[in-house]
C-alpha cells in the first residue's frame, strides 16, 4: 500500500525527481511527503543521519541518496526492470547513472546561478508547501541566501559548472547519435534514461513538472540566451522527448500527484 511507502523529499529536486520517475514506471504505490528546505535536515537526520533528500522509506527500510534508492527498488522490486541483468549494456547503463548523477550537481549550480533572484524560482520551490503568503515572503530572501551559499553560486564555480552541464549534454548526444528518439542503452527505457533526463529536466522546463513555471518564453534574453542553444540540440529534444514518451505513461496523474 502506498501509506507504506513514502518519498521524503523537495518536490522541485531533480534527484527526488529520479526516485518518483522509478516508482511510477515500475507502478509502484506511494505517497510523497515534502520538507521544508533548512527544517528538513531534522526529519532526515532523524530517518537515515544524512543531511540530503531523497529518503524513501519502504515498510520498516529506510534508504536515503537517489543512487541507493534507485538500485534498492530495482533489487526489491523487479518488475519492469530499469537495468538490464547482464553483459555490457548492463555495466554500460549502471556507469551513464553514476555519471548523470554526479553532473546533477553542476546542473543546479548553473540553473539557480542564472535564474536565482527570480520570482518563478521560489515559486516552484516553495508554492507546492501550501504556505501562508506572509510567511513565503519572509522565507524568500532566506531560501535564496541559503542556496547561493549551499550551492556555491559564483562567477568561478559557475563556469565550471556551465562546461560540466555540457560535458553532458555532449554524452547524451554521443549515446543517441544525434537521434533524439534514441535511448541511451539499447532499445527501450532504462535507469541511464530516467537519470539522464531528469537531471536536466530543470533546464528545459518539460510541462507538466514541477519546472514548468520555468519556462523559456518567461526567462531574460540573457537566460534565453544560454538555454536557448539547449533547447535547440539534440540532447535537449531528447530530454523533451523523453518525458512525453516515457514519463507520463499513465497520462497526467502520476505527476500531478508527485509535483
Amino acid at each position: 500500500m502506498s501509506e507504506d511507502r513514502i518519498l521524503y523529499q523537495f518536490p522541485v529536486s531533480h534527484y527526488c525527481e529520479k526516485n518518483r520517475w522509478q516508482m511510477d514506471y515500475k507502478r509502484l504505490p506511494y505517497e510523497t511527503k515534502n520538507l521544508l528546505p533548512g527544517p528538513h535536515r531534522l526529519r532526515t537526520r532523524m530517518l537515515a543521519n544524512i543531511n540530503t533528500l531523497p529518503i524513501l522509506r519502504d515498510g520498516k527500510r529506510v534508504v536515503g541518496d537517489s543512487t541507493k534508492i534507485a538500485y534498492y527498488l530495482e533489487k526489491y522490486y523487479p518488475g519492469r526492470p530499469l537495468i538490464p541483468a547482464m553483459g555490457e549494456a548492463r555495466q554500460q547503463v549502471i556507469e551513464l547513472e553514476q555519471q548523470f548523477d554526479r553532473y546533477g550537481v553542476a546542473v543546479r549550480r548553473w540553473v539557480y546561478g542564472l535564474l536565482l533572484g527570480q520570482p518563478q524560482v521560489m515559486d516552484a520551490m516553495l508554492d507546492p508547501y501550501g504556505l501562508p503568503k506572509w510567511f513565503k515572503r519572509l522565507l524568500v530572501p532566506i531560501t535564496e541566501r541559503g542556496v547561493a551559499q549551499l550551492y556555491g553560486i559564483r562567477l568561478e564555480k559557475m563556469t565550471a559548472a556551465a562546461e560540466k552541464v555540457h560535458e553532458g549534454l555532449a554524452l547524451i548526444d554521443k549515446c543517441i547519435k544525434g537521434d533524439p528518439d534514441r535511448y541511451l542503452v539499447g532499445n527501450q527505457l532504462t535507469l541511464a534514461d530516467i537519470a539522464a533526463a531528469s537531471i536536466y529536466a530543470p533546464l528545459l522546463a518539460p510541462a507538466g513538472t514541477p519546472w514548468d513555471g520555468l519556462a523559456l518564453a518567461q526567462q531574460s534574453q540573457e537566460v534565453r540566451d544560454a538555454l536557448e542553444p539547449i533547447h535547440a540540440s539534440a540532447a535537449g529534444q531528447w530530454v523533451l522527448r523523453r518525458y512525453q514518451r516515457d514519463r507520463y505513461w499513465q497520462g497526467s496523474e502520476a505527476s500531478l500527484r508527485n509535483a
